[in-house]
């Protein structure tokens, strides 16, 4: 398995090369690739790449046969795709998806943070803090 994984980064590391911003790193036990910072892809270390593509690409992908969900443990990663096996060989059919996944990720590095939203839908803000009154104005 060792020997596959080292050759499926070479893959993607061949494929993001000609692309903007790409690092890598270990993240999970696995190669991470980011682009601005934001992970797209990962060669797991079961002998499969991952690849994180927005909501509207996903069916594509989940589409070809031998594309499975990522799954860690009992939950499925969201927005995240093994690509079919037959890929592993296959630079062509590959690059396209990588390169999907890439620039969404760029997209959303660049995209300004959100704030997080409680139960009710409406953003949590810190409770205004009173101006304590001197003594001699009481």
């Amino acid at each position: 398995m060792g020997t596959l994984v080292v050759e499926l980064k070479a893959c993607l590391e061949e494929l993001t090369g000609p692309l903007a911003r790409v690092t890598t790193r270990r993240m999970f036990g696995c190669d991470a690739f980011l682009a601005s910072g934001t992970m797209f892809a990962l060669v797991l270390k079961e002998g499969r790449i991952g690849l994180k593509l927005p909501d509207d690409q996903l069916a594509g992908l989940r589409a070809l046969p031998g594309a499975d969900p990522w799954k860690a443990g009992d939950m499925v990663m969201r927005q995240w795709v093994l690509v079919p096996e037959t890929f592993h060989d296959d630079s062509d059919g590959l690059a396209p998806w990588v390169a999907r996944a890439h620039a969404a990720a760029l997209t959303r590095s660049e995209d300004p943070p959100t704030r997080r939203k409680t139960a009710r839908g409406t953003a949590r803000q810190a409770p205004k803090r009173r101006r304590r009154q001197s003594r001699s104005t009481r």
